[in-house]
């Protein structure tokens, strides 16, 4: 079920189903999509709090909101109104950067955090790269970056409703506004992951050819109470590529 809810004066969209220990999902950089199997999975086993992040799906996009901080401030605000105690945040590659800037600033309403293949991190020199550059790619290599089976990656828009194609256009644009420059990262970020306490699970994708495993095992270190998992037959969108996978490797490590 989808729901309109105002967060200090922004409006978003924010689907919620299922019932237990609330889970906050934060969703990549293609934002929730239509079709959603990995919030059924998750909902079998929590209270599942999924919104569509400002400029897509709907949401609104107001002009001072502009950067990842003013997003991590904004779903700080939103656990404080649905008042979540001990819950899971659990996020994916845009999300999960945005999920891991909400821990270092204040992790006391997460009992436990997913980061799937998260941005946000510059590990090493300033010339290596560790995200791939998505823009750089055309479709059919993007698409074989992206995911285990490319043909999940097809998009068929003129099957597509004017408001959907409208959401897709507006994501792609809010995508570029928070992570275009610097590249998909906060360069001081890594410098915080000591502050996030909470148990954290860091999932890949076996077939990953966005972010490596390199880059992974350095969030590893990082993180102080961090553990490691790889989904099998999943590229950088575990979730959606391998739901009941994906499902069973959160419930696994943070019990419903």
């Amino acid at each position: 079920m989808t729901n309109k809810v105002t967060v200090s004066g922004v409006s978003l969209n924010v689907d919620e189903r299922g019932s237990g220990r609330p889970l906050l999902f934060l969703h990549n950089g293609d934002g929730l999509q239509a079709d959603r199997p990995w919030l059924d999975a998750l909902a079998a086993h929590y209270r599942v709090i999924a919104p569509s992040h400002p400029g897509w799906g709907g949401s609104e996009l107001p002009r001072w909101i502009n950067s990842v901080d003013d997003l991590a401030y904004l779903y700080l605000d939103m656990a404080e109104q649905y008042d979540l105690r001990d819950a899971v945040i659990a996020g994916n590659s845009f999300g999960g950067w945005l999920a891991a800037e909400m821990l270092v600033r204040d992790s006391s309403r997460f009992g436990a955090a997913v980061l799937a293949a998260p941005f946000g991190c510059k590990f090493g020199a300033r010339t290596k790269r560790e995200i791939t550059d998505m823009h750089a790619l055309d479709a059919e290599k993007l698409r074989g970056s992206l995911w285990a089976d490319p043909s999940l990656g097809v998009v068929d828009f003129p099957t597509k409703s004017d408001e959907e194609l409208t959401h897709i256009v507006q994501g792609r644009e809010a995508f570029a506004l928070f992570g275009w420059k610097p590249y998909m990262h906060n360069p001081r970020l890594a410098n915080w992951l000591h502050r996030v306490k909470t148990p954290t699970l860091l999932l890949l994708g076996d077939a990953d050819g966005i972010v490596g495993d390199e880059y992974m095992q350095n969030w590893a270190d990082k993180l102080p109470n961090a553990k490691r998992a790889t989904i099998a037959g999943a590229g950088h969108y575990p979730h959606w590529e391998q739901p009941a996978a994906f499902a069973a490797q959160v419930a696994g490590f943070a019990k419903p």
